[in-house]
């Protein structure tokens, strides 16, 4: 346990990892869940909705691998970034499309979608802070 209060932490700096992986496990767990996606529908927004998921991780991890020493792997890093928000964007779009169509509560996605534009957030200032590290010759 951390020894700073709550109130005086900071965000992590992998805060948008760790977001990523909570709205994927939340996102599947709902979508599975047969009380609120019926089986008959769960070919048409269960099994798409888990993949934006699966893709948002895809994308951070593979834009978190790249340490980018040249501008071409910071132009690779960036393009990975921008498909994770494509993804964020992707799943709350898939989300509007369920609420439409089925009949599940806008409440019980709420908290998800909060998440999600949370993370949007955090891609995009973690994308703002890419930078070209350059080996020391000592």
């Amino acid at each position: 346990m951390s020894n700073v209060l709550a109130r005086q932490r900071n965000l992590s700096e992998l805060e948008f990892y760790k977001t990523g992986t909570e709205i994927r496990a939340e996102f599947t767990r709902y979508l599975m869940n047969e009380k609120k996606v019926p089986k008959r529908w769960r070919f048409v927004f269960a099994m798409p909705g888990i993949e934006y998921a699966i893709k948002l991780m895809s994308e951070i991890t593979a834009a978190n691998t790249i340490y980018p020493t040249n501008e071409t792997e910071l132009q690779q890093r960036r393009a990975h970034q921008n498909q994770a928000i494509v993804a964020c964007e992707q799943i709350l779009q898939h989300i509007s499309w369920m609420v439409e169509t089925l009949p599940i509560s806008v409440n019980d996605l709420e908290k998800l979608c909060e998440k999600i534009f949370k993370e949007i957030n955090l891609i995009k200032g973690w994308r703002q802070k890419n930078k070209v590290h350059t080996q020391k010759k000592g």
